[in-house]
């Protein structure tokens, strides 16, 4: 099972009612220094700081934003990994099944 995590040293704020995620200095060069994320994609940070997994992402975000089916939200889910993977903000791990 592979879960996803915030990397060591990149954290979610709030500044002037608008969310970002701050890279601390020593990661310099590997991710951009700050991100804004709007309210459900923070929603998803703050989740991912426990190592969630796909499914249990969309379980969260169906239940947070009443959605009836949480596969309904996957994609969006998915797309958003996808982009904080790509920009280093996120690590993956597997995990044994």
């Amino acid at each position: 099972m592979t879960v996803y995590k915030g990397r060591p040293g990149v954290v979610l704020t709030e500044i002037a009612g608008e969310y970002v995620l701050v890279a601390a200095k020593a990661l310099k060069g590997e991710c951009p220094y700050v991100m804004q994320l709007n309210e459900t994609s923070a929603f998803l940070w703050r989740q991912l700081g426990s190592g969630m997994s796909l499914e249990q992402l969309g379980e969260a975000v169906a239940e947070e934003y009443e959605i009836d089916d949480p596969a309904a939200a996957r994609e969006a889910i998915v797309d958003f990994i996808r982009q904080m993977v790509d920009l280093h903000y996120l690590v993956t791990e597997e995990l044994p099944s």
